[in-house]
Order: structure tokens, then sequence, then C-alpha cells
């Protein structure tokens, strides 16, 4: 029997898990002490980045303005990724305190509910935190099909399967490598048959294909999602055209050949679509097409659809016989681009408001850097903001949705 959302949220009400932030060194500390809100690197002063050798070399080479960011409380976040805990690799630090964002932060921004608990390492859990699907994102593109079995593969810490869990769908297996990733996805979704398989190996291959097939025992595979690795495709950071990982892309296509899901969801990082000039792209939808499937692709922004992140991300859609479905319908405002260096606004529009980092996280409890535990009291009187309500299991989507509208 599948365990609900409002039961999981029922046996941890009471709790706020994860509100743990990374220690600062003295210089950085010294540093984030002097950016404003929606700052960034550009404010802290000569005598102070002087002493930092990274600082210098952005200062030199005009770096990107979301590093040393400071969050601004009346926006949606930037994207959260696999390095909030280090203030020189994005906008990761709190809007009011000196301080980096929590991993409950994070998940927050990222659009986890609050009972969602993560497990492993602190290192492993900024890579969950980071590299997961934000569950809203994987909810409004699973309202697009008919409620269906599912597998996730590369599933990482089970922000896809969550959002296409509340969308309705039975999320009959996950697969991923890590074994941290496995225990945090299998403490959330207790009744999901969670396998450790390395896709690349070709033993490992073959046994979970006929695992999947026993367990599907005759039935139709309505949908295989997943998010391969997307380091090798990332515009963040160091890129490579011969990242290995770049392949398990079509291990995914592997999978579709054997199972022939009726639906195919791939998720990736925007630079997906410049890879090789788009040729990577147009591989894979060839390959789909060749095993019988139409194919679709869109990029979609996450603030659009209750997220309160700016994270760009591309969703490939195939389908065997269902047809294209078209990108989700945006429920909420987007944000603009910065333009000289002037933080962006929100784009006027009928749509509501997109919910703001104040709104996801104003709430939490004030610690110092490197403080907080994995597991505090929470008192609901805290709650401030419809997002808190919904995050906390209080409301639904449609609520928080109807609430941002007035």
């Amino acid at each position: 029997m599948t365990v609900s959302k409002f039961a999981q949220s029922a046996l941890h009400d009471s709790f706020l898990y994860n509100h743990v932030s990374a220690k600062l060194s003295k210089l950085d500390l010294q540093m984030i002490q002097s950016i404003p809100q929606g700052g960034n690197w550009q404010d802290i002063p000569l005598s102070v980045a002087n002493q930092s050798a990274r600082v210098m070399k952005i200062r030199a080479s005009g770096g990107r303005t979301t590093y040393y960011g400071r969050l601004n409380p009346s926006l949606p976040s930037y994207t959260i990724n696999t390095y909030f805990n280090r203030p020189g690799n994005g906008t990761f630090i709190h809007p009011i305190q000196d301080r980096l964002i929590s991993f409950r932060e994070a998940a927050r921004l990222q659009s986890f509910p609050d009972w969602y608990r993560f497990k492993g390492s602190n290192t492993s859990i900024y890579k969950q935190i980071g590299n997961a699907v934000p569950p809203l994102l994987a909810r409004a593109i699973g309202l697009l099909f008919k409620k269906s079995l599912t597998i996730d593969v590369f599933a990482g810490a089970g922000g896809l399967s969550l959002g296409l869990q509340d969308s309705n769908h039975k999320i009959l297996a996950a697969a991923d490598i890590n074994t941290h990733m496995r225990q945090t996805y299998s403490e959330n979704h207790p009744d999901t048959i969670v396998l450790d398989v390395d896709f690349s190996n070709p033993i490992q291959f073959e046994s979970f294909i006929e695992r999947i097939e026993n367990e599907l025992r005759g039935r139709s595979l309505g949908l295989l999602a997943g998010g391969p690795p997307c380091q090798g495709f990332s515009t963040a950071g160091k890129w490579s055209i011969a990242d290995p990982r770049n392949q398990l892309v079509f291990s995914m296509l592997r999978i579709v050949k054997h199972l022939q899901p009726e639906h195919v969801l791939i998720e990736n990082v925007v630079g997906l679509r410049i890879q090789k000039n788009g040729k990577t792209l147009l591989a894979i939808q060839e390959n789909l097409e060749s095993l019988g499937y139409r194919s679709e692709w869109f990029q979609l922004n996450a603030e659009q659809y209750g997220v309160p992140q700016r994270r760009r991300r591309v969703f490939i859609h195939a389908s065997r016989s269902d047809g294209l479905v078209g990108p989700p319908t945006p429920l909420f405002s987007m944000v603009g681009r910065k333009k000289n260096g002037i933080e962006p606004g929100l784009d006027t529009s009928d749509l509501a408001n997109p919910i703001i980092v104040q709104d996801a996280i104003g709430d939490l409890p004030s610690i110092p850097s490197g403080g907080g535990m994995h597991t505090i009291d929470y008192d609901n009187t805290w709650i401030t903001s419809s997002y808190q309500q919904y995050i906390r299991n209080q409301i639904p989507f449609r609520d928080l949705v109807m609430n941002q509208s007035g």
C-alpha cells in the first residue's frame, strides 16, 4: 500500500530535518559580511579581496555575478547546485545571517517537503540536493501523462520520483549507483523497489532488465523516467565533450529498447542543447525514433511551476502511441534576466507571483556558520507564508497557487 505524503508528514510533523550549515573560514566569513542582499563578489572591499587568490582571479576575469552571492529575499533564488557549501561557487549566502544556507534551506529552495529526510555523509547530501530534480517541476511534467507504472533510473535522492508520485504515478522501482542516494531514496519512498545498478556494466544492466520484467509480470510499463548524470553537459565548472558520463544517457535508451515503455522522460541541464553543437540532443531523438517513438524537447523555468528557484532544465519526452504533449502550462510568473549588472525583476503577467526566498525559508531558526542539527523541534507558529504551509503539508498545492494569485 502506497504511503501518502500527508501520512508521511504526520510521522514527522513536529520535527525539522537537516538544518545544518557548512562552516566558513575566517576569510570567507569576513568577505560575506561585506556583501548585501542581492550582492556578490563585486561588493567585497579590495583590502579583503586581495587576501583571496580566487576572488582576485574573479576580479581580473570579470567572473559570474552569481559568485559569492547573497540571496535576495524578494526573488526566487539562483540555481542551487552541489557546491552550496562554498560561497565562491554560486549565490548561497543566507539573505540575512552571515552564513551559507543549510541543507534544509537548499531543499526548500528545491521544493522538497520538510518531511523529506536526507541521509548519508554531508558531502553526499550536498550532491543529493544540488543534483535533484525539483519535485514541483517533476509534478508539472507528470500531470501531462496518464497515471501509470513508472521506473526511475539514475534516481538520485528521489526528487523526480516524488514529483511523479504526487502526480499520481506509481513508482515501481528506482535505480542508482550511489549508496547514500539509495539510502535517502529508500527512507522517503518505502513502497518502491530500490536497486543498485551500474548501467555501464553489461552484467548489471542485464540483471536490471530481468528484475524489472519479473516485477512487471506482463503488465505494461507506462513511463521510464530518469535524469542521467549531467556534469558532462553542464555549463557550470569544467565541461568536456569527452566526459564518459555523457554516454549514460544512451544507456537509458538501451533500457527503452528492452522495456518498451509507453512514454520516456529524460531530464538534463540546458547545456545538453549545445553539446557538440546540438548533435547530442539530435542523436538522442534519432535513437528514440529508431525505436518507434516520436519525441520532443522543451526547456522549463522552475519558478513558473512553484519552485522558489531560477533553475533552467531541459526535458525530452518520447511517446510510443499517445502522441506528444508539449510543455506544461506555467502557473507562476518567471524572473527576467539580469541586465547591465542590475538584479532582474519579475516579468509582468496575469500569472501568480513566483515563490520568493523569504517565503521559502524565512521561518527557519537562526543558526551560526557551521551550526545546526539534523533533527530539531519545529513550532508551527513560525509559519509566515503559504509556501511554508505547503512544504509542511498543511495545504495542498492548488491552495498555494490560489493564495499566490490573490
